[in-house]
C-alpha cells in the first residue's frame, strides 16, 4: 500500500553507497549520478522518494520482498531479469578481474588458475554471484566495495572484480593509488547495465508510470546531460 503525501505517493527506495553513482555528501545527504537521475524521475512522476541507504545485501533482499519499492543502481543480470520490473538503464559497465601489480604470483594466469586464489566481493552483488557460480575456491563476502578494495591493497586477498571506471572512482575516494593495480582478465559474462528497478509485485500502473517517466528523461536529453555531468559511461 502506498502512503499518500501532498506530492502524490511516497515510494520506498533502497540503495547503497557506490561512488560516483551514490555518494555521501559532506552534509550527510545522498548525491551522485544515479541519485540525480532518480530525483529527476520523481520530479516527473510527482511522487516522493523515501530513500534508505543500506549495505547492498540488505537493500537487495528488502527490494525483493517489499511491494511497490524501488532499488538503484542494480546490475541487470540474466539471473535477476525475472525478479524485478525494470524502469530504465543508467550506465554500462564492463568488468575485469584485478590484482596488485606487485603480486607476481597472479601474473599471466588463466581464469581457471586464478580460481584458486583469494577474492572478495560485496555479498549478493553480481560479482559475488559470478564467483559462486564459477566455483572460485576462496571467496570472502564483504559488506561494501570499499572493504574489498582495502583488503586487496592490504594484501589480505589476491583478486577483486570491478568495472574500471568504478574502480578509479573508488580508489581515488579512498586515497589509494590506482596505478598499483593490474587488469588481469576481462569477464565478458559480467558486462551489464546498471539500472533502476521496481519490486516484481508492484502495481501495474506504478510500473508503467515510472517506465514512461524514464523514457521522458531519455527523450528530453536529461539522462544524457547527467551522464556527461558525472562523466559516467553511457548505456549501450
Amino acid at each position: 500500500v502506498l502512503s499518500v503525501t501532498s506530492n502524490g505517493s511516497e515510494i520506498t527506495v533502497f540503495t547503497e553507497y557506490l561512488p560516483p553513482y551514490q555518494i555521501k555528501n559532506s552534509d550527510g545527504s545522498l548525491g551522485g549520478f544515479s541519485t540525480d537521475v532518480v530525483h529527476a524521475l520523481f520530479k516527473k512522476t510527482g511522487d516522493t522518494p523515501k530513500i534508505q541507504v543500506l549495505p547492498w545485501a540488505r537493500a537487495y533482499a528488502l527490494s525483493l520482498n517489499k511491494k511497490n519499492s524501488m532499488i538503484f543502481s542494480i546490475a541487470k543480470t540474466k539471473s535477476r531479469l525475472a525478479n524485478f520490473h525494470w524502469v530504465g538503464d543508467l550506465s554500462f559497465s564492463k568488468y575485469y578481474l584485478w590484482g596488485l601489480a606487485s603480486n607476481k604470483k597472479i601474473a599471466n594466469f588463466s581464469l581457471k588458475q586464478l580460481k584458486s586464489y583469494h577474492v572478495a566481493a560485496s555479498r549478493d552483488s553480481n560479482e559475488h554471484e559470478y564467483l559462486t557460480s564459477h566455483n572460485f575456491k576462496h571467496i570472502y563476502p564483504v559488506v561494501s566495495a570499499n572493504q574489498s578494495i582495502k583488503m586487496l591493497y592490504n594484501q589480505r586477498i589476491d583478486l577483486i572484480i570491478r568495472a574500471e571506471f568504478d574502480l578509479i572512482t573508488l580508489t581515488t575516494k579512498l586515497d589509494l593509488n590506482f596505478s598499483q593495480l593490474i587488469k588481469l582478465i576481462v569477464i565478458d559474462e559480467l558486462d551489464t547495465t546498471l539500472s533502476i528497478a521496481l519490486n516484481r509485485s508492484s502495481d501495474f500502473e506504478l510500473v508503467k508510470k515510472y517506465q514512461q517517466a524514464f523514457l521522458q528523461l531519455i527523450n528530453s536529453g536529461q539522462l544524457e546531460a547527467l551522464q556527461k555531468k558525472w562523466n559516467v559511461p553511457e548505456t549501450k
